[in-house]
């Protein structure tokens, strides 16, 4: 799990159910850095853009970073109308220009990563949402994962208008297209992992933590999760 509280220097913290819990501070993003990076990465922005594409077709409407963060990270949309596909897909572009930092204990994890969600109704809300999340890991020095939880803030805020989801799952999409990007877009030698985001109510984030990961896939596959967005979802806990 991450969270926004202080990370502490002592041993590891573990939830129950076996997770690594990582505390940050501040329930803001305030720490992104403005500048530039030492190395140009325009050619990771061309393959990304030429990967994409691919995969969810041409023209896609960007939603662009006006200041110089680093990295520089915006989030394209591309709709029913460029691609074969009734909803729309969100993804980020840039978060994979600077590798996260992977603890050295963790291994077969690729260092490069971007975000995708799935929504019948693109509101800049969502889009602002990923931008930030994309620079979360940069600005704390820390990782995103497969199977990473984070809350919305401490206490946790409710997401864009919802009554329950207040929290974040990170996992591997289940849009069958989709979970074979990372075989086709790779920078600087390494392939990029692109992590669904999935908001979870609290009851559901403490399924997770106290019973692992698995117990929420269980629980997605009772429910029948849906991979685009319900933003009027009740909680399956």
């Amino acid at each position: 799990m991450l969270s926004w509280f202080r990370k502490k220097k002592s041993t590891k913290e573990l939830t129950p159910g076996g997770s690594v819990v990582f505390r940050h501070g501040g329930n803001e993003f305030t720490k992104t850095k403005v500048g530039f990076t030492d190395e140009s990465t325009a050619e990771f922005g061309e393959a990304r853009e030429k990967v994409y594409g691919q995969f969810f077709g041409g023209s896609p409407q960007a939603f662009h970073e006006l200041l110089p963060f680093i990295p520089h990270i915006d989030v394209y949309t591309y709709g029913p109308s460029h691609s074969n596909r009734d909803f729309f897909t969100l993804v980020t572009s840039g978060m994979s220009d600077l590798e996260i930092a992977i603890p050295q204990d963790v291994r077969g994890v690729s260092r490069r990563v971007e975000l995708i969600f799935y929504c019948s109704d693109p509101k800049e809300e969502y889009l602002e949402t990923l931008r930030r999340l994309a620079h979360f890991p940069h600005d704390n020095k820390t990782w995103l994962g497969s199977g990473h939880t984070m809350p919305n803030g401490s206490p946790p805020v409710r997401l864009w208008g919802s009554t329950v989801l207040d929290s974040f799952l990170f996992m591997p999409t289940i849009v069958k297209p989709d979970a074979t990007l990372s075989k086709q877009l790779v920078l600087g030698g390494q392939p990029v992992q692109f992590l669904w985001v999935v908001p979870l109510s609290t009851p559901e984030l403490n399924l997770k933590l106290e019973k692992g990961f698995k117990a929420i896939l269980d629980l997605f596959d009772e429910h029948r999760h849906p991979y685009v967005f319900n933003p009027a979802r009740r909680s399956y806990v």
